[in-house]
């Protein structure tokens, strides 16, 4: 009888990994403990990056300075206008230290360029899932990649629109899925801290799970070790996030009811679990059969406009189409 092949099986053939922030930002933060089991397994070469968007308060906006005001959407940016920057292929730019995005804004996979297991890199989203597609598969050809890994955390890449509180940031998560899905090399999306962004509750992510599940989907899971855990939280210290480091902090035992400050002023509750700290590995191509409805619609996206058209004729709020800015209180005198 034969099996699908688990996470460890492909990454033991694999030479040359890529590994991928699904949802941009600080999703790259998740690379650091797969990043290093791949190294323990032999792996030669890993690449580590995301893509181009992240949560930006807008550069010169007074409103940003106030601390009654907090970014309510992200910023999806022409990856061609980070600099320096290096194009590795079209769409996909090599990044460093140094890199800003106008006068002072800096993804991710800069600010932490010198603690990722890998090369780091940006993959645009202007030019919607084909663009994306299009610009891996390139790479892929021309650096010998042979097995692809995305990594996010919480849950909103399972949102199926059913939720009894629809998921907020799952348009991107979908359109990076819509390209996965695409390649022809092995794939493998990674879930970390398991129900830590608050983006739908801890039993409906598992009834969504488990439908993957079911369907042959699942690929296996590792833990964070101490030495995941020491580097994941000296990444949060460069680059904060609300979310990224309730993985780590699974893994020395913080459990329980948290704050996350994110959607309100007030945040959302999330429930932290022993489960948080593992990495479950899915089959993406199972997960969009089963469970992440509405990734199959932005397939043939050639822009991030008609990515938005398509997941709101479908009933859905893209996270791009949000105020950026929102100002909760009068201003201070």
């Amino acid at each position: 009888m034969s099996y699908p092949p688990s996470f460890t099986e492909l990454a033991l053939k694999a030479k040359h990994a890529l590994i991928i922030g699904v949802g941009g930002g600080g999703d790259v933060i998740q690379s650091i403990p797969v990043g290093n089991y791949l190294k323990l397994l032999g792996v030669e070469k890993i690449t580590v990056g995301g893509v181009g968007s992240s949560w930006w308060m807008p550069e010169g906006d007074p409103i940003s300075a106030d601390p009654t005001a907090m970014t309510y959407g992200p910023v999806v940016y022409d990856v061609g206008a980070l600099k320096p920057s290096r194009e590795w292929v079209p769409g996909i730019v090599g990044v460093g230290i140094e890199t800003t995005y106008g006068q002072s804004c800096k993804p991710a996979e800069a600010v932490l360029a010198d603690l990722l297991p890998g090369e780091p890199f940006v993959a645009g989203l202007t030019k919607g899932a084909t663009g994306l597609r299009d610009a891996l598969a390139a790479l892929i050809e021309k650096e010998g990649i042979d097995l692809i890994v995305g990594v996010d955390i919480g849950s909103d890449s399972f949102h199926d629109g059913k939720e009894v509180v629809p998921a907020q940031t799952s348009l991107i998560d979908f359109i990076v899925l819509a390209a996965l899905t695409q390649l022809e090399i092995p794939v493998v999306y990674g879930l970390a801290g398991y129900g830590s962004d608050g983006e739908m509750r801890l039993e409906e992510l598992d009834e969504r799970v488990s439908r993957v599940m079911a369907a042959g989907g699942y690929l296996g899971a590792i833990g964070l070790s101490h030495r995941d855990v020491a580097e994941m939280l000296s990444a949060c210290e460069l680059y904060p996030d609300p979310i990224e480091h309730y993985a780590a902090l699974a893994a020395r035992g913080e459990f329980g009811y948290r704050r996350v400050q994110t959607h309100t002023p007030w945040g959302s509750a999330v429930k932290i679990t022993p489960l948080a700290a593992t990495i479950l590995f899915f089959d993406p191509k199972v997960m969009v059969e089963v469970a992440c409805h509405g990734v199959k619609a932005l397939a043939d996206t050639t822009s991030l406009d008609e990515a938005e058209e398509i997941f709101a004729a479908s009933g859905e709020i893209p996270e791009t189409r949000l105020e950026p800015v929102i100002r909760f209180m009068r201003p201070q005198n």
